[in-house]
């Protein structure tokens, strides 16, 4: 989510999405951080039986990091969708001549 969302008055109405910026950029530090202790997680033919616990683990961490994107993601769209005004109702009368 832009984190330009992020206004007082969004945040008044719905304080959750503070949280989940944060996360959002959690999340990122940490897929970075993995990435740079465990190397070959960028690499998709290392043997995967002989991987030491850390890199098995790190992996599994990375796997599940796309999808809870994804789901706050979604929330944030939902949220957002929430509390976007309702279309102006246009009564197409007023248009004619």
């Amino acid at each position: 989510m832009p984190h330009h969302h992020l206004d007082p008055r969004t945040l008044a109405r719905a304080p959750e999405l503070a949280t989940l910026a944060a996360l959002e950029n959690i999340l990122f530090v940490a897929t970075r951080a993995l990435i740079a202790e465990h190397e070959s997680l960028c690499d998709d033919d290392c043997p995967r039986g002989t991987e030491p616990p850390t890199l098995r683990e790190a992996r599994r961490l990375l796997y599940r990091v796309r999808p809870l994107q994804n789901a706050i993601a979604r929330y944030q769209r939902a949220v957002l969708a929430e509390l976007a005004p309702p279309p102006l109702a246009v009564d197409d009368e007023e248009f004619l001549f």
